[in-house]
């Protein structure tokens, strides 16, 4: 330990250690991913406290360096308090399928602001946002895609052509396509590739393409990022999505 540092931070994961400490992991804005030791946070005399390090809360920390694996956080306070998302079952929902998805495909220490930026934002979009929400997830999906380096060459498509999932291009057809989705998903996907995140447009999907464009996108992501697998999240969402829609 040498020096500490005042960052923003996201939370991505928190695992019980013993019977009263934390390892938590951060998506920090000034150093990138980071994983900590919270000692004793279940302790009702904490300076530190477990509930913090629920999925996704904005967090302002001041971390220790360290030369282990493990830092250690010196300060953590709420940076932002969600007012919507807390109480509100499909916002949860897709918070926890937003919280697993991260998890699973940050894996760099390095600082990267844009993309820190974007989830920043794109965090608080989600608790303002007062209408339809179904949407978000594959949006957020897709657009996580260009920041982890495997965003859909869109400048390969055209009207009729499929997407090569493989590939991560719009072909004419599905001739040599191991993994593809059809013509009418593949405009669909288009559309959202070009579709303003943080605008209120509406993508006009039915929650049978809805569905089946989400379990594309996980595809491509298990075709693209080393050891992805399974989203546990998955199926509460698409419950709840159904349920609500």
């Amino acid at each position: 330990m040498d020096s500490s540092d005042k960052t923003r931070a996201i939370v991505l994961k928190a695992i019980r250690y013993g019977d009263n400490s934390l390892i938590v992991k951060l998506l920090t804005e000034q150093n990138g991913l980071q994983s900590f030791m919270v000692k004793g946070a279940y302790n009702k005399t904490a300076k530190i406290r477990a509930a913090l390090f629920q999925p996704l809360t904005l967090l302002d920390v001041v971390c220790a360096k360290s030369r282990g694996e493990l830092g250690y956080l010196k300060e953590a306070s709420v940076e932002f308090a969600y007012q919507d998302i807390p109480i509100n079952i499909i916002k949860n929902s897709i918070v926890l399928f937003i919280s697993e998805l991260l998890s699973k495909t940050i894996q760099e220490a390095e600082p990267d602001y844009e993309m820190f930026s974007f989830v920043y934002q794109a965090l608080r979009h989600l608790d303002d946002k007062k209408n339809n929400c179904a949407d978000i997830p594959l949006m957020f999906a897709t657009a996580m895609t260009g920041f982890l380096g495997f965003a859909p060459n869109t400048n390969s498509y055209q009207e009729g052509f499929v997407f090569d999932l493989m590939e991560g291009c719009f072909r004419h057809d599905s001739t040599g396509c191991i993994y593809y989705i059809d013509n009418q998903l593949s405009t669909s996907l288009y559309q959202i590739c070009n579709n303003d995140y943080f605008a209120e447009k509406n993508l006009k999907l039915t929650n049978a393409e809805r569905r089946q464009l989400l379990e594309a996108i996980i595809n491509y992501y298990k075709l693209h990022v080393s050891g992805f697998n399974e989203l546990k999240s998955i199926e509460i969402l698409k419950a709840v999505l159904s349920a609500n829609s």
